[in-house]
């Protein structure tokens, strides 16, 4: 891994000054946190917590980069862990400011302090580094595939240990290289599949609606999301390269001005795995490489029956197994899919989802099944506005009806 250096510095290009302006966190403030967050007893913050906490065995944290919307380092949650970053559009913020919420969300969640009982992040003690990559209502293009992938060099050369890319991007060489660089550093990337319910490996879209990556890149850990009964989150984008599912529905984290608030996406299920990654670099070595803990969180996964699907991957995060399995020494690091024995040892099964399972049978069956109430229903109006009037001519008295109108009875078959 590239030492951090004594003073943070960045080649990622500003903005052209006309497009520059302060960042300034939105104006309005949220309702306090209420609710204890689901996902901490669901994938075993807590009891992780008794391994690691973000940080190596010499005490140096371990450093997350956040290629997002900047972060508000200024919330209590985070104390004085941000780190300088980056920030195109304001470069004075050093990307400790977030005029959206995005960012903030993501970076809580894999790296956030506790707020009481009620919320903590994966590697509270864990160092970020943000890194800010739009502004709030961008679209995803080619030029931000070509600004995320400057971004991911800049955190490799500023000592990220793990990189959370909560975005989805088009392809390009660029980006691709990126990754490829950083893992040859040894730096672990996690990102998100995206909320479109599209399969990543369509060869029918084109490279400009393929909005799959970096996720889709084989050398990078792609996160589903599950919702709190542990089910896929049904918006997520799915495919051969997806490797977990975290939680990602009615998700809970800070709001840059303050207060809380839910959000669904897989956003938010991606820094819950950058987390879980950083919590492993430091329990097990920073020398532990990306393919070591992509196959760590695969086999420490709560398994669907058959291993791996396209909806799933190799299922839903575990962190507490993660960090408190025995590890095999020999292990070659390679991701491989779980053996038998690991299924077994894995616990409880997560209901698995078949190919060509359709994530919206629900929403379809109910559509279909209201498409039907409405016909009948028009049927009824149209019957009723023929009888109605008829009844009322004859007073509501039983009608009769004309002998020559009735049918005939048919005559015995003689044959």
């Amino acid at each position: 891994m590239t030492a951090a250096p004594a003073a943070a510095e960045f080649d990622t290009p500003e903005a052209p000054a006309d497009d520059q302006g302060p960042c300034s966190p939105p104006p309005d403030q949220l309702p306090s946190l209420s609710a204890r967050a689901w996902a901490i007893d669901f994938i075993g913050i807590d009891d992780a917590h008794q391994y690691n906490r973000g940080t190596f065995d010499d005490g140096t944290p371990v450093t997350i980069a956040v290629i997002d919307s900047g972060v508000q380092a200024d919330l209590p949650i985070f104390g004085d862990r941000v780190l300088d970053g980056f920030d195109p559009w304001d470069p004075g913020s050093k990307g400790k400011c977030d005029q959206y919420f995005h960012g903030t969300g993501v970076a809580a969640i894999a790296a956030g302090g506790a707020e009481g009982t009620q919320f903590v992040g994966v590697a509270p003690e864990a160092h970020i580094l943000p890194l800010r990559a739009f502004q709030a209502g961008e679209g995803a293009d080619f030029a931000r595939s070509e600004m995320v992938a400057s971004l991911i060099n800049d955190a490799v050369a500023n000592g990220a240990d793990v990189i959370n890319v909560s975005l989805v991007l088009p392809p390009t060489a660029a980006l691709e290289q990126a990754v490829e660089n950083a893992v040859a550093e040894n730096v672990v990337i996690v990102a998100a599949t995206g909320n479109a319910n599209l399969a990543m490996d369509d060869p029918s879209l084109p490279d400009k609606d393929a909005l799959f990556y970096p996720a889709n890149y084989p050398s990078v850990i792609a996160v589903g999301g599950n919702n709190p009964s542990g089910n896929f989150y049904k918006d997520t984008n799915y495919g051969e390269n997806i490797d977990l599912l975290a939680p990602g529905e009615k998700v809970t984290f800070p709001y840059p001005g303050g207060g809380w608030q839910d959000d669904s996406g897989t956003s938010y299920a991606a820094p819950y795995v950058a987390g879980a990654a950083a919590l492993l670099k430091g329990e097990f070595g920073k020398d532990r490489t990306p393919a070591w803990i992509e196959q760590r969180l695969r086999e420490t996964a709560i398994h669907p029956p058959n291993d791996f699907n396209i909806f799933q991957g190799y299922g839903v995060l575990n962190l507490t197994r993660a960090l408190s399995n025995p590890v095999d020494e020999e292990e070659t690091g390679e991701p491989v899919e779980p053996t038998e024995a690991a299924s077994q040892d894995s616990g409880p099964l997560i209901d698995s989802i078949q190919v060509g399972h359709d994530p919206l049978a629900t929403e379809k069956t109910i559509a279909w099944a209201s498409m039907g109430i409405a016909a009948l229903l028009i049927t009824l109006v149209l019957v009723m506005r023929k009888v109605i009037p008829k009844g009322r001519r004859r007073r509501w008295r039983p009608g009769t009806r004309k002998s020559d109108a009735l049918p005939v009875k048919p005559e015995a078959d003689t044959a």
